[in-house]
């Protein structure tokens, strides 16, 4: 019986443990540079950070918020 080589997905899945052989790429704050997941842009689309580069603040304990 013939010896056929692996299909060439499949030997850079073995090699790499990725189908294209490179590690995927994630996404990445532009402002923080952190790996994240969310990204917050204002109202003209211009993004002002992520959700490691940001954090809550209730308005009501926010004294800037009164001014």
């Amino acid at each position: 019986m013939p010896d056929f080589p692996d299909h060439p997905v499949i030997q850079q899945l073995e090699r790499t443990g990725y189908p294209n052989g490179t590690e995927p790429r994630y996404p990445r704050c532009p402002v923080c540079g952190g790996e994240c997941e969310t990204v917050y842009k204002t109202r003209d689309y211009e993004i002002v950070g992520c959700d490691l580069c940001l954090r809550p603040v209730d308005a009501w304990e926010c004294s800037e918020c009164f001014q």
